[in-house]
């Protein structure tokens, strides 16, 4: 059994009068050793991730161009499907096809610029940052006793609407 916990290193026993400085500095050196080894393992389990990540990234990527081979001969099938059943011309089958297509690239088009007008870019962010400048140039006083994420939030202007 260890006579003083946290002298040297762990589980080493040594003489029994200890000064409250030594004490201290080996609380001090232990507590910088446990946050070594907490980022040591922080950093290894964020590598195993990424890993992981980037072989799933992967993956999704091989099955994105299989579904796009996918949706070409799935293309191909319905024109030539409206060709023989409906009695169309090939040209106006295909034709068809590829309008459809057309239609929907245009729709989500359409609201992609519409997400993109609905942005409202940084706002909070930017009320945050010109607060903190105020309150360190000294314009403005620091809110007491109160959230400054709340303050901010209540400051933060209505977003326009279109």
């Amino acid at each position: 059994m260890v006579d003083k916990p946290g002298a040297g290193q762990p589980g080493a026993a040594s003489d029994s009068d200890r000064s409250i400085g030594e004490l201290v500095s080996d609380a001090t050196d232990n507590l910088s050793r446990i946050v070594r080894l907490e980022i040591k393992l922080a950093k290894l389990e964020a590598k195993a991730d990424a890993v992981k990540i980037g072989k799933s990234l992967g993956e999704f990527g091989a099955a994105a161009f299989v579904l796009h081979l996918v949706l070409i001969l799935f293309s191909v099938t319905v024109g030539l499907f409206l060709a023989e059943v409906a009695g169309w011309a090939f040209w106006l089958s295909f034709l068809t096809v590829t309008g459809f297509y057309l239609l929907i690239a245009a729709l989500l088009i359409l609201v992609a610029v519409i997400n993109l007008k609905r942005r409202q870019g940084l706002a909070r962010t930017a009320v945050t940052t010109s607060r903190l400048m105020g309150i360190l140039r000294g314009e403005i006083r620091p809110p007491r006793g109160t959230d400054v994420e709340a303050a901010a939030e209540s400051e933060t202007p209505a977003p326009a609407g279109r």
